[in-house]
């Protein structure tokens, strides 16, 4: 063979394997572009197969105002409901009720409007008004035919601004939260027992200090404190405004801009961080009053929030329903209707909070049996949760009557913008609410069934005992001693319960 034909050769057995590889690397890029492509579109029908329970819209005006819309023709009406990022947790060390003090004082009039003018014109046009606070948020609503919103928005515009409350206003105001104080909570012996709970389950936080604060804070509180607290927090960028009912997008938007869109932003404010140490050993608080005619036994439990861990928050939603999710599940099965040592029972659990959340288990017994035995079939049951827990088919129908509640949450005005104020001024988003459902239910019934052991942790919990002033009056007679539960593995469906959570000041 010759010299150029070995050239020749060499040279075509090199292109050849570079044409292989080269057209080997495109086929490959391809078949991977065709992967990603196919991968995309797959994770993009998941995604819309999701679906959003209320359908809500949102937009932020350009001084920071957050809008949200839960769109519903059922009648001409709307509820307007503007919440501030702003609750008791907020307050500074010592000057505890302050933000519960401005639910009173923001209807105490503006440079524009005279004190209870505000409530004067909502119910002037048809409508209905009022205010709540809590350790998170303060929240004003307006329920009003939707033709009345823009007066509605004018005075909330007005007040956001430019309240202007007489100092001998304020005075007299200070002295009607003292009144509601010891009518709501100083005379109300189931009211103090929780007060001191909490303050136990959270020492040296917010969260342990009373929405309606210390008779002895309330009472010292300052004009020119409340001042200075209005001027730090009520501002539109660390509000937001919720409407529920018959208005569109445009319509609401147009409004918005007009009544709230000139209203400068303030300088993002915080309030002082706190931190909650857990108290060891188990922690027991008896008290006793004349007014007490039944006995009662109280748990309060710290446990995740969906702000601070939402996995947990959602297994334990469903852990919750399991246990109290009407008179078929285990509570009200094992200690009302067969083992008859309770009147009642209820576990209520509400994750929004922007630190932890709160548990609590209420029960009251029934005539003959203590307190002690009535507790000791308590834990009893939850041991059986985390022993032997909950079958498939069990957690299945917690999961139905869960997402069943959410489907007619729909049809409520105010729940929903209740729902969705709660959730963003504690720090959650929007797609939070609307994926909810569908949250629960892809919860792995394995996190479920570990979500019990927040039901069992003793330092973590505060327990209750509510009493006359003579003592537990099972113990004059036999007591009836708690009998051994049976595990419920498998229930028939229950009614939904609706429950209620703990109520704020």
């Amino acid at each position: 063979m010759t010299k150029k034909l070995f050239l020749i050769i060499l040279i075509s057995i090199c292109f050849s394997a570079g044409g292989y590889l080269i057209a080997d690397h495109f086929l490959t890029s391809a078949a991977r572009d065709k992967a990603l492509a196919a991968e995309a579109l797959a994770e993009a029908e998941r995604a819309a197969e999701k679906r959003k329970a209320f359908n809500a819209q949102s937009f932020t005006l350009d001084n920071g105002l957050e809008v949200v819309l839960i769109e519903n023709h059922r009648a001409p009406i709307v509820s307007h409901m503007m919440w501030y990022k702003v609750g008791a947790a907020d307050e500074d060390w010592g000057n505890s009720g302050l933000a519960h003090f401005f639910e009173h004082l923001m209807f105490k009039g503006t440079q524009i409007l005279e004190p209870g003018e505000y409530s004067r014109v909502v119910r002037a046009l048809g409508g209905n008004d009022n205010a709540f606070t809590a350790q998170d948020f303060t929240a004003y609503f307006v329920n009003i035919a939707t033709e009345n919103l823009p007066e509605i928005m004018r005075m909330e515009a007005d007040r956001m601004v430019n309240l202007n409350i007489p100092e001998e206003h304020f005075l007299s105001e200070r002295n009607v939260i003292l009144e509601e104080r010891a009518s709501r909570t100083d005379t109300n012996p189931s009211a103090r027992l929780m007060e001191t709970m909490r303050a136990t389950l959270f020492p040296n936080h917010a969260y342990g200090v009373p929405v309606i604060g210390w008779r002895e804070e309330i009472a010292t509180l300052k004009y020119q404190e409340a001042m200075d607290f209005y001027a730090k927090w009520y501002a539109p960028n660390n509000a937001v405004l919720v409407v529920s009912g018959a208005i569109s997008r445009d319509e609401l938007e147009a409004l918005a801009q007009e009544f709230y869109g000139s209203i400068p932003a303030k300088k993002a404010a915080s309030g002082p961080e706190y931190s909650a140490p857990i108290l060891p050993g188990e922690k027991n608080i008896s008290y006793k009053d004349a007014q007490v005619r039944q006995p009662n036994f109280i748990r309060l439990c710290r446990t995740p929030s969906y702000t601070t861990d939402k996995a947990q928050a959602l297994a334990l939603d469903i852990a919750t329903n399991i246990l109290d999710g009407g008179s078929a599940t285990r509570l009200y099965q094992s200690l009302v209707n067969k083992g008859q040592l309770a009147n009642n029972i209820s576990l209520n659990y509400s994750g929004f909070s922007k630190q932890e959340a709160t548990l609590s288990i209420s029960a009251s017994p029934r005539e003959g049996t203590t307190l002690e035995a009535l507790e000791a079939a308590i834990d009893k049951e939850i041991n059986i949760y985390t022993e032997q827990p909950p079958s498939d088919t069990e957690i299945q129908e917690a999961k139905d009557r869960l997402i069943n509640s959410a489907i007619f949450a729909r049809d409520s005005l105010q729940g929903p913008a209740y729902i969705f104020g709660q959730a963003i001024t504690t720090d959650l988003s929007i797609n939070d609410v609307e994926y909810w459902a569908e949250d629960i239910a892809a919860v792995p019934n394995d996190a479920i069934r570990a979500a019990g052991h927040s039901l069992s942790d003793s330092a973590r919990c505060v327990n209750g005992y509510l009493l006359p002033e003579t003592g537990d009056p099972a113990l004059d007679t036999e007591a009836v001693a708690a009998p051994e539960a049976t595990p419920l593995t498998v229930l028939q469906p229950a009614e939904i319960n609706g429950g209620s959570s703990e109520s704020n000041e």
